[in-house]
């Protein structure tokens, strides 16, 4: 698998909606409140049934442990892009894009259950790696793709209110725009999305089931914020799933530590090495993805894929950051995900 960053910059173009036939596309927004806790907000459009369909799905988790959990799906007829490609609307949902500031206005109306709004601003733009695009097939695109797109640090100011009670959340966050062409083809997914202040780190990686064919086994793309500054992205990292054991609700191994290794070179040339090791303590949640999605999605993905499930952490971690013969020692919030799509053995 190559690994060579040639560029990370991304045109407006690419942070257009596809909406391509046998895809799942997704926005997602990742937010840390400075007052603790996390908040989580998507809006996805999927072909993977005889019609499109529309999952919004929102989730907010308070630093005192309460937890709300928001989820609607809609018919693909509600999606509706605006004239820019980037921004929509969805029923209660809207997603409008600024592209003089790299902002976005996100809000959601579950009243009274759940109201959203905030602004999310890039601190240092977007970034890729080169083309965005990763063909699982290099002479046959047609067998499936991931492209991504990121904003590895942003600025969020805002508020949700949930059950009637207003909650601030200010902070910094992380904005993920992806397409998965083939979804089914993904065994296991593997997200880590590191915050401080100042300072960020993403790790976006996936595995594809074996025997196919395919070009590679696995795939990770990583991004490294320092002082508010992308300073680097990279694509010889891996996520390791340490001390697994068997979870009867989901039928899979899941992990209660996790080791994450980044490696590349900065933007100025030097070469990049990140540590972190984290025991994964704080379950925020585990989803059954079937129990959520509309019916015909579901029963493709019954045939497709296994079983899916996501499981969910928000723990404290202390990240080493060695960029040429400077270290630095990052400390801050790390929320880890897991996507299992099918049986892998390791």
């Amino acid at each position: 698998m190559a690994s060579l960053v040639k560029s990370t910059e991304v045109p407006l173009e690419k942070l257009k909606w596809v909406l391509e036939p046998s895809a799942t596309e997704a926005n997602t927004f990742y937010v840390h409140p400075k007052a603790g806790g996390m908040v989580l907000v998507q809006i996805a459009y999927s072909t993977m049934s005889w019609s499109p369909s529309v999952q919004v799905s929102a989730a907010y988790h308070g630093a005192d442990g309460s937890k709300k959990r928001h989820t609607a799906s809609l018919s693909g007829s509600s999606f509706r892009p605006a004239e820019d490609g980037i921004s929509v609307t969805c029923e209660n949902m809207s997603v409008q894009f600024d592209a003089s500031k790299k902002s976005y206005h996100v809000t959601l109306n579950a009243a009274p259950a759940m109201v959203i709004d905030f602004n999310f601003e890039a601190v240092d733009g977007f970034c890729q790696v080169n083309e965005g695009k990763v063909p699982f097939n290099h002479t046959d695109i047609s067998v499936g793709y991931v492209s991504a797109q990121f904003i590895p640090k942003g600025r969020v100011t805002g508020n949700v209110i949930v059950d009637g009670k207003l909650h601030d959340i200010e902070g910094t966050g992380l904005y993920v725009k992806a397409l998965q062409s083939k979804p089914q083809c993904a065994a296991r997914w593997s997200f880590a999305n590191f915050q401080t202040e100042k300072d960020a780190l993403l790790m976006y990686q996936y595995e594809l089931c074996r025997g196919y064919g395919y070009d590679f086994d696995a795939r990770s793309e990583g991004a490294l914020v320092l002082d508010n500054k992308i300073v680097a992205v990279t694509l010889n990292n891996f996520a390791t799933l340490l001390n697994k054991s068997y979870d009867s609700f989901s039928g899979y191994e899941v992990p209660s530590e996790v080791s994450y290794r980044w490696e590349g070179e900065a933007k100025d040339g030097r070469p990049v090495k990140i540590e972190m090791k984290v025991a994964l303590t704080h379950l925020l949640d585990k989803i059954d993805l079937l129990s959520e999605l509309p019916f015909f999605v579901r029963k493709f993905i019954q045939t497709c894929i296994t079983a899916p499930f996501v499981y969910q952490w928000f723990e404290d971690a202390s990240a080493s950051v060695t960029i040429g013969e400077e270290t630095h020692i990052l400390k801050g919030k790390l929320f880890h995900e897991n996507a299992f799509l099918a049986a892998l053995e390791d």
